[in-house]
């Protein structure tokens, strides 16, 4: 799949809606753009419409910028109340202030807009859009009329594009968007990831990358997905931070490594279900093996085995070490670099190490040695009953091994 879609001439993004998430998609971008592959469409709904647009402009330094400028104030007018009623801060507030922001809501019809309106306007030239080498699709869905909307730039009468944005991202809350009449609700509501529209284009390669919820036409789009694996690559974010109505600049600082660094996964460049790492080695052989006889049984100890001393460095890892590692990760069958790189998956999320970044395996190694053991009570004990053995036996690996010594001297 991977190949293909590098290979391919004519490649279609596909960009689902989910708000504050949206800086998600332009890390995609990133990495697809660092990765050699050029979009020759891009197809959105809600969120996925205004990144889609600024991915036509080109110019990444600019979508960047303008998600990490972002705050909540640019994109809606609301009082601190109910925003915290919004954002899921509801611990913030008193019962009765609570009751009030609901009712404030319901009687001015929505949330008011106008920022986010006034920053489409002034970010999205739609000359420049419809001029573009990237063609560009739309969704929204006409309340008035109970009836979608797969509008491709073509069709969106000229001057009014920057409206149909606004309508395809009309987030439920909002007061509603009109156009000539007719009241329009966000085009998540019935697809929030439309590759129908890339398909109807031609487009055979497909990326969709889905930061939201499912709408009304989407299992026949999830059908589509899955039975084409080989032409329609799936991204979606591995973690998720604050809310879609959170506008927050580390939030979308965030999504964008976040975004960048799951598109480089899904091209194998980089490696591990939750943390990304740059190899594919097997650390802990090399570590174990470096060490001298009496290193390497003190290591087993602190591992629970005992290692018989007429044998090889190598023959002790791989018919000692490496079982025991196996049952400690309960990754019986998987390949020994496998093995490796789950232990310390493991123990760094245990440890809450910083996961938004490029380790080598040496590198999470460190950052694992160095965390704070927790200090939460339950935590202690899952420490102490379950990561302790390994965690002492990596760290004595860590701090004994020529290879460790090796390369603080070449640092």
């Amino acid at each position: 799949m991977n190949i293909l879609l590098a290979a391919a001439t004519s490649v279609a993004l596909v960009l689902s809606g989910g708000g504050g998430r949206g800086a998600y998609q332009i890390g995609v971008w990133k990495a697809l753009n660092e990765l050699g592959i050029e979009i020759s469409g891009v197809y959105g709904t809600s969120v996925g419409a205004i990144n889609g647009a600024l991915i036509a402009l080109g110019d990444f330094e600019f979508a960047e910028r303008s998600w990490l400028d972002v705050t909540f104030e640019d994109v809606m007018d609301i009082p601190e109340s109910v925003k915290k009623v919004i954002t899921g801060r509801f611990t913030d507030l008193s019962i009765p202030e609570a009751i009030d922001a609901a009712k404030q809501l319901i009687s001015e019809g929505g949330i008011d807009i106008t920022p986010l309106r006034e920053k489409v306007k002034s970010l999205l030239p739609e000359e420049k859009i419809r001029t573009s080498k990237v063609h560009y699709g739309l969704v929204a869905y006409s309340l008035s009329e109970l009836k979608p909307y797969m509008l491709y730039i073509e069709e969106i009468p000229k001057g009014m594009l920057a409206d149909y944005i606004l309508s395809s991202a009309n987030f439920p809350l909002f007061k509603r968007e009109e156009i000539k009449g007719r009241l329009f609700v966000d085009g998540g509501v019935y697809s929030n990831i439309p590759v129908k529209m890339a398909i109807e284009k031609g487009y055979e390669n497909i990326i969709v990358v889905d930061i939201g919820t499912i709408g009304i036409a989407d299992i026949l789009e999830y059908i589509r997905i899955f039975s084409n694996q080989g032409r329609i690559l799936y991204l979606r974010p591995r973690e998720h931070f604050g809310t879609v109505l959170t506008f927050d600049q580390e939030v979308s600082r965030k999504y964008l490594t976040e975004g960048y660094l799951d598109t480089l996964s899904h091209f194998g460049k980089l490696f591990g279900e939750s943390y990304y790492i740059s190899d594919r080695k097997d650390l802990i052989k090399e570590l174990f093996t470096q060490m001298g006889q009496m290193e390497r049984d003190i290591a087993g100890s602190l591992l629970g085995v005992q290692l018989p001393l007429n044998l090889s460095a190598q023959t002790q890892y791989e018919q000692y070490i490496l079982p025991r590692l196996r049952l400690e990760t309960l990754s019986p069958f998987a390949e020994p670099e496998v093995v490796c790189r789950k232990l310390l998956e493991d123990l760094a999320k245990f440890l809450k190490v910083e996961r938004l970044k490029i380790y080598t395996s040496y590198d999470l190694l460190e950052a694992i040695v160095h965390a704070s053991t927790p200090s939460g009570f339950l935590d202690t004990i899952i420490y102490k009953t379950r990561y302790r053995r390994v965690l002492d036996f990596l760290i004595f690996l860590y701090k004994n091994s020529r290879v460790h010594h090796s390369e603080r001297i070449i640092q």
